[in-house]
């Protein structure tokens, strides 16, 4: 067996097997998607040896890390007073035993393949991007309202959350400001700006932010001097757009107007969704606060409510509050306390030391996109349920997995974790 041939991506099936499960990921296809991944797992247990297969991903720490979540749901399963869901809930966290032990059950890819598999997922995240503004044009035709093309609008032709899709596209603006040259540098500044525009259009305030810090370490740590116009053109061209929208009126500047000190509360009295006091500022604080008073009434502080449980009790929250019956079905919109909720503080201690395995990963690949992957997830978690949909589930599994196996030998083409030190890996555009 030759040296790269031991590598599972490698194959050419396992690669396009791969991305089927990206794209059916994106796409929301997640009947199809689960038995993608079921085929994957299954192509990974007999690619060589499948004792050899469970021994290297058992023995794999970061594997574990994963697991623990999964496990904690599944305990769930001892105390809850509804079954069903609490099944549903741990049927859906199987993607973060199933993922990681897939990339962690042998050699997954070398350099190349990494930097293969993400060219094509940079391509891929285009075509659905095309699609999704091209029948955002459609329903514009019809409606004549410039508000299908922003945020959750934009996204519904594939049925993604427009937050989660803004970290998929972050994750594909990271490749492409810090990793090898692949590919012609006026298509790679193309798709620079094309996916830029499109985090603006996706409006998600967090995400962002950081891709203007991104932007900023970029600027002064990733682009030699000879190089260094190019790069402040790139800057301000993208400080011009997103100033232009910021201070101009269109949908997206309305979408920002609830920040203001007139908007912003952290109270919400029984009224209708309508009314302008809701926004998603003071949602969180309400949801936040019903999970603490959720605990305190169940005495679940220890063990939690289950993750059967924790939705029909938010759900009377929203009731008792005289709130809307759209906003039944609405998660805690941040994963901490939603593990807080599902297995209380014994759970809560396992998913924290599960994020410091994460960021341990993080150190050892020892990249810019690696940490910036971590910095994201760990922000998404913040302000949303990320572990509680398909979407995140895959995005925080499979990308930092993704960045760790393919990371470089070559002690020169790292960087230390925080440091945020130039390397010859990251080039200029």
């Amino acid at each position: 067996m030759s040296e790269n041939s031991r590598y599972f991506l490698r194959k050419p099936f396992h690669y396009y097997l791969v991305l089927a499960v990206i794209a059916t990921t994106l796409l929301s296809w997640l009947n199809f998607n689960s038995y993608l991944i079921i085929l994957l797992l299954f192509c990974r247990l007999i690619d060589g040896s499948p004792r050899a297969a469970l021994r290297s991903a058992a023995g794999n720490i970061f594997l574990w890390a994963y697991a623990v979540i999964f496990l904690m749901e599944l305990a769930g399963l001892l105390y809850t007073h509804d079954l069903f869901t609490a099944w549903k809930h741990m049927e859906s966290k199987a993607t973060l035993l199933a993922i990681p032990f897939i990339l962690l059950a042998g050699p997954f890819c070398d350099p190349n393949g990494y930097h293969k598999l993400l060219v094509a997922y940079c391509w891929l995240l285009t075509a659905i991007c095309l699609y999704c503004l091209s029948m955002a044009a459609v329903e514009y035709h019809w409606q004549h309202d410039p508000g299908v093309f922003f945020y959750h609008e934009l996204t519904s032709a594939a049925g993604v959350n427009a937050v989660f899709f803004s970290g998929y596209v972050l994750i594909a603006i990271l490749y492409l400001l810090f990793s090898d040259d692949r590919y012609d540098r006026a298509i790679r500044i193309g798709m620079i700006l094309f996916f830029s525009v499109i985090m603006v259009l996706l409006s998600s305030r967090l995400l962002l932010m950081l891709l203007g810090i991104i932007y900023i370490v970029y600027l002064f740590r990733g682009i030699p001097k000879s190089r260094a116009a190019a790069g402040w053109s790139l800057i301000v061209l993208v400080v011009l757009v997103m100033g232009t929208l910021a201070f101009t009126d269109n949908p997206f500047s309305r979408r920002y107007q609830e920040l203001g000190p007139t908007r912003l509360s952290t109270r919400i009295e029984p009224q209708p969704e309508t009314v302008p006091r809701i926004n998603s500022i003071s949602l969180r604080f309400f949801m936040w606060r019903s999970a603490f008073e959720i605990l305190r009434e169940r005495h679940a502080w220890v063990l939690g409510v289950t993750g059967g449980d924790s939705q029909n009790l938010l759900n009377q929250k929203y009731l008792d509050a005289g709130l809307s019956e759209g906003y039944l079905g609405y998660n805690f919109h941040n994963e901490y306390i939603e593990v807080l909720v599902h297995s209380g503080f014994v759970g809560w201690g396992l998913f924290i030391l599960a994020i410091g395995g994460l960021i341990v990963m993080t150190r050892i690949t020892g990249s810019l996109p690696a940490t910036f992957t971590t910095l994201l997830i760990l922000l998404l978690c913040s302000t949303e349920s990320t572990l509680e949909m398909q979407h995140g589930l895959f995005l925080c599994s499979f990308f930092p997995l993704l960045n760790y196996c393919g990371r470089s030998t070559d002690p020169g083409r790292q960087s230390s974790f925080g440091l945020l030190r130039r390397s010859p890996a990251f080039p200029c555009i």
